[in-house]
């Protein structure tokens, strides 16, 4: 039988279970799937009956009753006799300050035990006191399914929100809203028909634009709009290679045959060679989105204890799969150190145990400039499917980033000497190159003539590159990944 919140309660219901705590950030999505329960447990068409603080009890079209008293409300439940689901939305809410509302809690367990009447306590947080546990069923309603998305587009198109769409728009279009509720996603179909956007090519920008928007509430998930096309990394051709071999593994058609997919990469390297770049031209190749989790906030507590947050992000990221998680820096990230302890150190152990068992549909890029500083757990076969090394360009890969950094300001690379400026910056990194002609670009700009080579070589000349100032810790990472990594180039610089 499939995991869904709904098969979930019905086990509960077959348990016994007289108290139910819904995680839930969609109230009228858990209404329906509640009335649609109760209609099969108890075999008739009797109503849901919902309590909320502001306006009591209401069930079906009978006149409510304005019990808005926490304690209240949960002693009207225990004294009636009908047999009925109760919702009580957000009742935890009032846990910490009404230790009397959590007894008479546990007294109406005891009173509906082997009863027909249930009770479903929801709220977007887990905020069950110790003497709860034992006695509720958790149940955490996610984010819509594809089924539910795609069952909610045909409502869509029967009630006249939008009009009939074609196959490939109802199953591209709703395998992209994957990680909105349909809340959001019923404002979204109102907009695109409104501003007559519904056509496909301008229905998926808006979708990702949508979801951008939805990220940014999440607080340390961040959308990259601008993922980059591979013909702008220079060099790297065994990555280049590795990537465009497993782009058709993330096609529609080949998730939904089973085809076991690669579940993350790990770039280790010099610092400024690409692997930011790298993580870019993956989602952009593979036609992902890419999402980048920004652990300094996960750490900072601005969303909570730590490991709360880190837990809600890895939750978020499965259920807008398929996608691409982009951690940078991860030694820095994860403050990993050997002997520590505390919230860090349970962070990337769950972190660990999250790559073992998340979904295929998640890929995972992260980065490191000093993998040294990373256990050996990190890089074991199971966790990342390669670990590439990024190392400094060599003559024939430099050549083609300056011939990329050069067309990026619409001039003809071929007019350079590339071969000139290719041994000009030997042991320089891509950024360092990228950033040389770019001030090169300034230079002939504010002296008021044609920008050429000559702007580039008085630039390169008076900057100094890492491999001069980190030459020790470069050659310490080299003889590191020597046995360890698989070159990202295909031949290194003798």
């Amino acid at each position: 039988m499939t995991h869904t919140p709904e098969t979930h309660i019905r086990k509960g219901l077959s348990a016994g279970h007289a108290l139910f705590y819904v995680l839930c950030q969609e109230e009228a999505r858990l209404e329906r799937m509640l009335a649609e329960i109760s209609a099969g447990h108890y075999g008739d068409d009797r109503p849901l009956v919902i309590w909320t603080s502001a306006a009591g009890f209401r069930a079906g079209d009978a006149d409510p009753q304005p019990i808005t008293d926490p304690l209240e409300a949960v002693r009207h439940v225990a004294t009636g006799q009908r047999e009925a689901f109760f919702l009580m939305e957000d009742l935890p809410a009032w846990f910490d300050s009404r230790p009397d509302l959590v007894r008479a809690l546990r007294d109406l367990d005891k009173t509906l035990a082997g009863g027909g009447a249930h009770v479903f306590l929801s709220h977007p947080q887990l905020l069950l006191p110790e003497t709860l546990k034992h006695q509720v069923f958790p149940v955490e309603l996610g984010m819509p399914t594809e089924n539910e998305i795609a069952a909610y587009l045909q409502g869509a198109i029967a009630g006249g929100v939008i009009p009939a769409q074609t196959e490939e728009w109802l199953s591209t279009c709703g395998g992209a809203m994957r990680g909105m509720s349909l809340y959001e996603i019923g404002h979204l179909l109102r907009r695109l028909a409104r501003d007559k956007r519904l056509r496909l090519d301008d229905a998926l920008p808006e979708i990702i634009e949508a979801k951008s928007a939805v990220l940014m509430k999440e607080g340390c998930l961040k959308y990259i709009g601008e993922c980059a096309d591979i013909a702008h990394l220079g060099g790297l051709d065994n990555l280049k290679e590795w990537v465009l071999s497993r782009k058709s593994l993330f096609t529609r058609q080949a998730m939904q045959s089973g085809l076991p997919l690669p579940k993350g990469v790990l770039f280790m390297g010099v610092s400024g060679c690409g692997k930011s770049m790298a993580a870019k031209v993956i989602a952009g190749t593979w036609n992902l989105p890419l999402v980048r989790l920004d652990m300094n906030l996960v750490l900072s507590g601005a969303f909570g204890a730590p490991e709360f947050a880190f837990d809600r992000a890895l939750r978020v990221a499965e259920q807008i799969a398929p996608m691409v998680l982009w951690i940078d820096e991860m030694e820095n990230s994860f403050g990993y150190d050997v002997g520590a302890t505390g919230g860090n150190t349970n962070i990337f152990s769950s972190f660990l145990t999250w790559m073992q068992e998340k979904p295929d549909s998640v890929f995972v890029v992260a980065t490191a400039n000093r993998i040294e500083k990373l256990p050996a757990e990190v890089i074991r076969k199971g966790r990342f499917d390669q670990l590439f090394f990024l190392d400094l360009p060599s003559d024939e890969e430099r050549k083609m980033i300056f011939r990329i950094h050069i067309a990026a300001f619409g001039l003809d690379a071929d007019v350079f000497n590339l071969n000139l400026l290719a041994a000009a910056t030997r042991e320089w990194s891509g950024a360092e190159i990228e950033q040389a002609v770019k001030a090169a670009r300034i230079r002939a700009f504010t002296e008021g003539h044609p920008f050429g080579q000559n702007d580039i070589i008085w630039n390169t000349a008076r900057m100094v590159p890492l491999s001069r100032t980190m030459g020790e810790q470069i050659k310490a990472l080299r003889q590191w990944a020597q046995t360890r990594a698989t070159p990202a180039s295909k031949k290194a610089e003798a």
